[in-house]
This record gives C-alpha cells, sequence and structure tokens, in this order.
C-alpha cells in the first residue's frame, strides 16, 4: 500500500518504484490517464510533477498547465472518472506538483488511447503495463477462488500490495515450503493473471497483476 504520509523529499530519495512516479513535465494528458488508472487499479501510488527520473528537482513551469492536463485526464480520457488529491510543494527554489491516487474501489479503471480505445493499466514494478482485465470479487472461477483462500497466497498477494516483487527464494521462505513448492505456486497464480513473471529461471521476479 502507499503511505501518503511520506514528505515529499523522503519519496524522492525512494526514487521510482510501485508506488511512486516522477515525471519532469506532463507531455500528454493520454500518457498521465495511463500513469493515474494504473496506481488506481494497483495499490494506489503517489505522481510526482518537477522531478526528472535520476531524482533531479528541476520544478514545473506552469502549475495551470500541468493541472488542466491532469484535470483532462481524469475527467475524460479515464473510465470511470478518477478523483485524485493535488498539491504544489516548494523545494528550495523549484515548485512540483503532488499528485495522490488512492487504490480505487471502482476499479477497473480504462485509460482512453489517441485512437480511442479502452486499456486496463496496472502497476509492476516502476511500470504501468497493459493487461486483459481485472479480477473482480465474485468473478474467479471456483479453481481460483480456492488458490486465492489459501494462506500461502494471502500471504504473498499482503507482500506484493508492500513490496514491488518476489523471487521463488523469497516466496519460498515467505511460508516455509520449499524452493519447488513456492515456484509451483507462482507458476500456477502465472497462469490465472494474478502474478506478473518478468524474467526466467531463479532470477526470475513476480509482481502483483491482479488483485481480488
Amino acid at each position: 500500500m502507499v503511505d501518503f504520509s511520506k514528505s515529499t523529499l523522503e519519496l524522492i530519495q525512494m526514487g521510482e518504484g510501485l508506488t511512486v512516479e516522477f515525471k519532469r513535465t506532463i507531455d500528454s494528458p493520454f500518457k498521465i490517464a495511463k500513469t493515474l488508472a494504473s496506481f488506481a487499479n494497483t495499490s494506489g501510488g503517489i505522481l510526482l510533477i518537477g522531478i526528472a527520473d535520476n531524482s533531479t528537482t528541476v520544478g514545473i513551469v506552469s502549475e495551470l498547465r500541468e493541472l488542466q492536463k491532469l484535470e483532462k485526464a481524469c475527467g475524460t480520457l479515464i473510465e470511470t472518472e478518477l478523483l485524485v488529491r493535488c498539491k504544489t510543494v516548494q523545494l528550495g527554489m523549484k515548485k512540483i506538483l503532488r499528485v495522490e491516487i488512492e487504490e480505487s474501489a471502482e476499479k477497473p479503471h480504462y485509460a482512453i488511447n489517441e485512437k480511442g480505445e479502452k486499456i486496463i493499466y496496472i502497476r509492476a514494478r516502476d511500470r504501468s503495463v497493459p493487461t486483459n482485465r481485472l479480477m473482480l470479487p465474485g468473478e474467479a472461477d471456483a479453481a481460483t477462488d480456492k488458490l486465492l483462500a489459501t494462506r500461502p497466497v494471502k500471504n504473498l498477494i499482503q507482500f506484493l500490495k508492500q513490496n514491488e516483487s518476489i523471487t521463488d527464494r523469497e516466496f519460498s521462505k515467505l511460508i516455509n515450503v520449499s524452493d519447488k513448492r513456492a515456484t509451483r505456486i507462482l507458476h500456477d497464480l502465472e497462469e490465472k493473471g494474478i502474478v506478473l513473471r518478468r524474467g526466467m529461471g531463479k532470477s526470475a521476479l513476480y509482481s502483483l497483476k491482479l488483485v481480488k
């Protein structure tokens, strides 16, 4: 879960991740709609506008222009409409915009692209990635419901709501089972679209993709 109590300086020092993203400026309302929707569809997040990818504070030129692009993204380019909190933060001589997005009770939110296509995005590590659908309560088949109700999977989902990713070895230690058993559970969850795997073998990382 995102920690909204952290100061802006603390967030900058932490760097980008599952619940934090930096933007020098909003290039396009379409692109920012994707980021906002992905936060709302996953664990919530904080967007800092006026911060470069390398954590340098560059500031914003026009607060009004940034807010207008945000307003367009939230009001017309995200379905269902999304509400966010915005506040201006002064860092030295530079002004940045801090945008806070709660995990939404109305997910999935679709981001509308330049072609008018509606796409669901979720967070995977420090990126917003497209997915076919989100699993909502009551929508899973009986086998998936049974899997999600097990203690190991509940522990995994709770862990991934607070951390960007997990390896097979870390998961085996988390639930106190063999590496082989942990890998088998993760592969089952990947097949059912609940986790997203990046990489292969022992170096593979698993991130939360769909949240029930």
